[in-house]
């Protein structure tokens, strides 16, 4: 059997029919679809639920909507608006929860510096520093250069589960052979991650917040040797 649709000279479909047959939609009653989406190249599948099914769907979705009203005290009408503007008060509120993360790391910015050890000469600081966003890492990585004459600063944290680090040189070091880009793409892949980045500033993301440890504490070794290969 095959479907039509459209004008019969010039129909907008015609195919083979894979369902079920009625004579005309009456013969559904109520009809509401639920999904719709790609199964295959070139094939789109739709779903839907007809009769006693439909109506108790709607039944459902009303009573889902009454209590959303009851727990936001809002009429059903305004629900739309009302959640738009929950979530943009949200997004705010995590953004200031994100600055303030990292305003509090950069306070402790000197605890930080008294964690860092000298590799050949050079000052390396490596941490772990969870709560602070990517902006917070970048900060904090900057100023260890303002502060540092010769060094190499390697910070991490967890965000959404997932390890992001980000690694810094002070000017002097890339003549020599040591790049932030290339630093952290080593430390990247010790938590089953990549990245890259310019040689004074670069970042990496990983798969394995666990092994982050791990990650930080190949940094010394990878410093020395680029320092032996670039002289």
């Amino acid at each position: 059997r095959t479907i039509l649709i459209g004008d019969p000279e010039r129909p907008y479909s015609f195919e083979l029919c894979g369902g079920l047959h009625v004579s005309e939609t009456n013969d559904i009653g109520q009809f509401r679809f639920v999904s719709e989406g790609a199964v295959a190249a070139g094939v789109r599948r739709v779903e839907a639920v007809t009769g006693h099914a439909a109506q108790q769907l709607i039944a459902e979705r009303l009573d889902i909507l009454d209590r959303l009203a009851q727990q936001l005290n809002t009429p059903v009408a305004q629900l739309e608006s009302r959640i738009e503007r929950l979530q943009t008060d949200h997004r705010a509120l995590q953004k200031e929860v994100d600055r303030l993360k990292s305003k509090l790391a950069v306070s402790q910015f000197d605890s930080l510096m008294a964690q860092s050890q000298d590799v050949a000469g050079v000052r390396v600081l490596t941490a772990q520093v969870d709560g602070v966003a990517v902006d917070g890492l970048r900060e904090l990585a900057d100023r260890f250069r303002d502060n540092t004459p010769s060094g190499v600063v390697v910070l991490a944290a967890v965000q959404k589960g997932k390890p992001v680090m980000i690694a810094a040189v002070t000017k002097d070091l890339i003549p020599r052979g040591v790049k932030a880009g290339d630093i952290v793409r080593e430390v990247a892949k010790v938590v089953g991650g990549g990245g890259g980045g310019r040689p004074d500033m670069a970042q990496a993301g990983g798969k394995d917040a666990g092994k982050l440890p791990e990650a930080l504490a190949v940094v010394p070794g990878l410093v020395e040797k680029a320092l032996e290969r670039g002289g």
